[in-house]
C-alpha cells in the first residue's frame, strides 16, 4: 500500500531507518551534545528521528510563519520529557526524577541541582520558554502546557511502578495510564500557541483527538523498543505486561529477565512465539480504525488529517526498530 503522500512505503522506511545526523535547531543541538555526554546510551538517532517525525502530525492550525517556532519547541519538549524518562527508566533515580519533575511548575531551585541530567532538563525547559515567548497565544496556553507536562510525569511514574509490579497491572491500564508519556497534549498545546486563527471553542475537540491517538503512539513505541529495553533490563513495557496478563510469561520470569542477562533470549522467544506482538499490533489497528471513523465538527483545524497522520507515524516507528 502506498501512503497518501505518494511516497512508497519501502522508500519511506529505508529513509527513516537510515537517518543520519541531520540539522537540528541550534538550541536543540546544544542540548543534544550535552545529552550524549550525560546519557551516552541514548544516541543521536532518536533526535534525528524526532526532528523528522514530529512535523508530520503538527496541527494544521499552525500558521506558516510560526511553523519553525512550533517544530523547534516540540523538539525541546521532547528533550525535556526524554531526560525525565531516562532518569526514571535508565538510571532508576527516583530522587533526580522527582526533582526534574518540578521544573515546569516553578518549584525547582537551580542552585540545588547538582545532577547534570537535572540541569539539562532545566535548561531544556528554559530554552522551550525562550522559543515560545512571542508566540501568538503563549500566555493563553502556558498554564495548560505546565498541566500537560504534569500528566506526562504522572504517566512516567506509572511506567516505573508497573516495571516493578508486572502482575499488579494490566495491558489496558498501562496503555491508558502511560499513553501521556508520548506528551502529545503538550505538543498540541505548543501548536495552539502558534495558531492565532484557531477557534478556542474547538480545543475540546483537539484534546479528544489527542486522547484517541496518543495510545497509538504508545503502542508503536512499545512494539519497536521492547526488545532493546529488555536487553537493558528495562521491562516497563506493555508488551511484557500483556505477556504476563495472558499467562505467556510469569511475574517471576519478568523479575529474572530484569536481573539476569542470560535468560533474556529465551524470554524474548517466548513472547514472540506466543503471538503477543501480533495481538498488540492488532489492537493498534482496531484503535486506529476507530479513531479514523470519528466525525469532527471543527472549522479552524483539520483533525481528520491529524488522526490519519498516525499511520505514517506508525510506519516511522516500525522503520526505527532497534535504533532508538
Amino acid at each position: 500500500m502506498e501512503p497518501s503522500d505518494g511516497v512508497p512505503e519501502r522508500e519511506r522506511e529505508r529513509a527513516v531507518a537510515d537517518l543520519g545526523a541531520g540539522s537540528l535547531p541550534a538550541s536543540v543541538e546544544r542540548l543534544v551534545g550535552r545529552y550524549d555526554r550525560i546519557i551516552p546510551e541514548r544516541g543521536r538517532y532518536v533526535w534525528d528521528w524526532l526532528a523528522d517525525t514530529l512535523p508530520t502530525f503538527r496541527l494544521g492550525s499552525v500558521v506558516p510563519e510560526h511553523e519553525a517556532r512550533a517544530d523547534e519547541a516540540r523538539l525541546l519538549v521532547s528533550v525535556f520529557v526524554t531526560t525525565l524518562n531516562d532518569l526514571s527508566d535508565r538510571r532508576e533515580d527516583d530522587d533526580a526524577f522527582e526533582t526534574a519533575a518540578l521544573i515546569p511548575q516553578g518549584e525547582f531551585d537551580a542552585a540545588t541541582a547538582a545532577d547534570p541530567a537535572v540541569e539539562l532538563a532545566a535548561d531544556a525547559w528554559d530554552a522551550l520558554l525562550d522559543r515560545l515567548e512571542g508566540a501568538p497565544r503563549f500566555d493563553t496556553h502556558l498554564a495548560t502546557l505546565r498541566r500537560d507536562l504534569a500528566w506526562t510525569v504522572r504517566a512516567q511514574r506509572h511506567a516505573a511502578w508497573s516495571a516493578r509490579r508486572p502482575a499488579e497491572t494490566t495491558y489496558e491500564e498501562c496503555l491508558q495510564e502511560q499513553a501521556p508519556t508520548m506528551c502529545m497534549d503538550a505538543l498540541a498545546t505548543v501548536d495552539l500557541m502558534c495558531s492565532p486563527t484557531f477557534d478556542p471553542t474547538e480545543e475540546r475537540a483537539v484534546r479528544e483527538a489527542v486522547a484517541l491517538v496518543e495510545p497509538l503512539g504508545r503502542i508503536g513505541n512499545w512494539l519497536t523498543t521492547w526488545e532493546r529495553e529488555l536487553e537493558e533490563g528495562d521491562l516497563a513495557n506493555g508488551i511484557v505486561v500483556k505477556g504476563v496478563e495472558d499467562g505467556v510469561v510469569s511475574p517471576e520470569a519478568v523479575r529474572r529477565a530484569s536481573a539476569e542477562p542470560t535468560v533474556r533470549p529465551a524470554f524474548r522467544r517466548r513472547i514472540r512465539e506466543a503471538g503477543v506482538e501480533l495481538a498488540v499490533e492488532e489492537d493498534w489497528r482496531r484503535r486506529y480504525e476507530r479513531a479514523l471513523g470519528h466525525e469532527w465538527e471543527t472549522g479552524t483545524v483539520d483533525l481528520d488529517s491529524f488522526v490519519a497522520a498516525m499511520d505514517d507515524v506508525r510506519r516511522r516507528h516500525d522503520a526505527s526498530r532497534g535504533k532508538k
